[in-house]
Parts: C-alpha cells; sequence; structure tokens
C-alpha cells in the first residue's frame, strides 16, 4: 500500500510517502508478523532525522478504528533478514519494521478505509494513494499463504 501527505512547506508540490508490506518471519518454526514501512518523499533536502521524527510509534486507522505499533527497528536485522525484505521504492527510502500479529494484518486488508499518522512533537497523516485495490488483494494472498 502506498500513502501519501502533501509538504508544500519544504517545496512546492513536495509529498511525503510511506509504502507498506506485511511479512512473516519463521525462527525454526516460531512465526511473527511485521509491517514494513518504506518512508520517503519528493524533497531530496530534507534530512534522514528530520524523515525518522513521529515514526517510533504510528497509527493506523483501519476504518476509523486506531492501531498503534511500536517500532521494532530500523533494518532488516531487526526481523532476522541480512537484506531488505521489500524493494526500496526510491534509492533515498528509509525502512521501518513493526511486530503485528496476522489478525492485525487481516484486519488492514479487510479494511475500507485506512489512514496513517506519525506521533512524536509534530504528528504528519498520510492518505492511502488510491483505494489500493491491488494492494489489498496483496495482503490478502499473502494471508492465505501464510496460513499453512
Amino acid at each position: 500500500m502506498v500513502f501519501y501527505r502533501d509538504d508544500p512547506g519544504h517545496a512546492a508540490y513536495s509529498r511525503n510517502y510511506v509504502s507498506l508490506g506485511p511479512l512473516q518471519v519463521n525462527s525454526s518454526g516460531r512465526y511473527r508478523y511485521f509491517i514494513w514501512l518504506g518512508i520517503w518523499n519528493t524533497n531530496q533536502t530534507v534530512s534522514v532525522t528530520e524523515r525518522r521524527d513521529g515514526f517510533d510509534s504510528i497509527v493506523l486507522f483501519v476504518d476509523g478504528e486506531p492501531l498503534t505499533l511500536e517500532l521494532s527497528g530500523w533494518t532488516p536485522s531487526v526481523v532476522g533478514a541480512s537484506e531488505p525484505v521489500y524493494p526500496q521504492p526510491v534509492a533515498s527510502a528509509l525502512d521501518a519494521y513493526y511486530q503485528v500479529t496476522e489478525d492485525q494484518i487481516r484486519l488492514i486488508s479487510d479494511s475500507t478505509d485506512i489512514q496513517l499518522r506519525t506521533t512524536g512533537f509534530s504528528p504528519r497523516s498520510f492518505e492511502l494513494w488510491d483505494d489500493q485495490a491491488a494492494a489489498r488483494l496483496g495482503f490478502k494472498a499473502f494471508l492465505a499463504g501464510a496460513l499453512y
């Protein structure tokens, strides 16, 4: 799924984006689930610190219900991977990983409306890029494969 927010405070037509995808980690038969975020923007002058701001904890509003997620880490090693699980949307994108349950992934895949809000000193809200029909089907396919 792709979320966006206009950011005219940095430059005309500047936008911030967040790509979101599920992943399953199998550690010797113990399954854990994560949400990956790819955080990126169209303004190359924004620092890494500024791009990370507010992503230590995020809130997904899934059909109006808040789902608070705490950051597990910024690198693929937090999920036991040696390289990124998803391809970078752009070279300057930052990865972030949040542990979730399979039921939380199902909640996201079955939703009709999702918004993402960062936390921290100046929270930012992100809207879905469009209806994300293909992404929702991808989430459902992920869940079908995850149910061994």
